[in-house]
């Protein structure tokens, strides 16, 4: 792969972890030569200029690393559009799905990636459209989900659910969830969603705690598009991207999702198993007595 002469690096939380592991970009961008750009929002957590705008950060960067969780890598593919720059997840939160380097070994890993030691991986998108009185009032993409779910009312809501032509079902259940393979790990799976391999076209249409226990997910091609309309007369229901955009709706509102194609800008240091990941991720195959509680002594 093509080498990496500048570095850009962005984190959106504060905290002592953030700033010990941005120290050692710092050293050791300085110790091999390397520029680094830094995003706006770093300027209390680093000892050097940050960049003036996002933008300016984006363009004086060859890749973006993102500092923290899968919801920090969301929000950076988000922010380079899911293409052109790559994006290197360095995993300072949970799981860490999309995330795919630790920081024990941050430094040799960098090195690899400078020298085009990486492959580029490619993910899902949606494209959700929001309409309104046949009127389109908000596009998005999303990378893992576009889900409903109720904002403060303790009830069932009603979701009717069309792929193409043919119509699905009407869905009694506190929401929906229409994810993407890469998705599928994510509120898709706590949901009780299936676990997709992420180079799969499919969307995954997972009800959230359905009404009937016969309504289960489902899993389609991605040649079609899927429509939600909102039954409900009051509806308190949020639409959400990614969790990190969301639009209150409203009675009779159509959400229109499709295939948006892939994004091919996601860096990843080796090729390896997707199962193997979910073995270390999830402890598969550990039985009971080897997984030790965090309360155990």
């Amino acid at each position: 792969m093509q080498k990496i002469n500048t570095f850009g690096v962005v984190a959106f939380k504060e905290s002592g972890q953030i700033r010990a592991v941005v120290d050692r970009i710092v050293d050791w961008s300085r110790s091999n030569g390397v520029p680094l750009s830094f995003h706006p929002l770093l300027e209390n957590q680093v000892a050097a200029p940050v960049a003036a705008d996002e933008t300016s950060f984006i363009n004086s960067s060859d890749a973006i690393i993102s500092l923290g969780g899968d919801g920090t890598f969301l929000s950076v593919a988000r922010m380079c559009r899911f293409t052109g720059k790559p994006v290197i997840g360095v995993n300072i939160g949970g799981l860490g799905f999309l995330t795919d380097i630790g920081i024990d070994d941050l430094e040799k890993n960098l090195i690899k990636i400078r020298n085009g030691n990486y492959q580029t991986i490619n993910r899902m998108v949606l494209d959700a459209k929001l309409v309104r009185d046949a009127q389109v009032i908000s596009a998005f993409h999303a990378l893992n989900d576009v889900f409903i779910n109720r904002v403060n009312t303790p009830k069932l809501t009603s979701i009717s659910a069309w792929y193409g032509s043919d119509f699905i079902t009407e869905f009694f259940a506190d929401g929906i969830i229409v994810a993407t393979p890469s998705g599928s790990t994510a509120y898709s799976l706590s949901a009780g969603g299936p676990i997709v391999e992420p180079t799969v076209l499919a969307f995954l249409l997972t009800p959230i705690c359905p009404h009937s226990l016969t309504e289960r997910p489902i899993i389609l091609p991605s040649d079609k598009e899927l429509q939600l309309v909102i039954n409900e007369k009051n509806p308190d229901l949020l639409l959400s991207i990614d969790g990190l955009e969301s639009v209150r709706l409203q009675s009779d509102d159509r959400i229109i999702v499709s295939c948006g194609g892939v994004a091919g800008n996601l860096i990843q240091l080796a090729e390896q198993s997707y199962f193997s990941l979910l073995r270390r991720k999830l402890d598969w195959g550990r039985g009971y007595k080897q997984r030790k509680s965090a309360h155990d002594p």
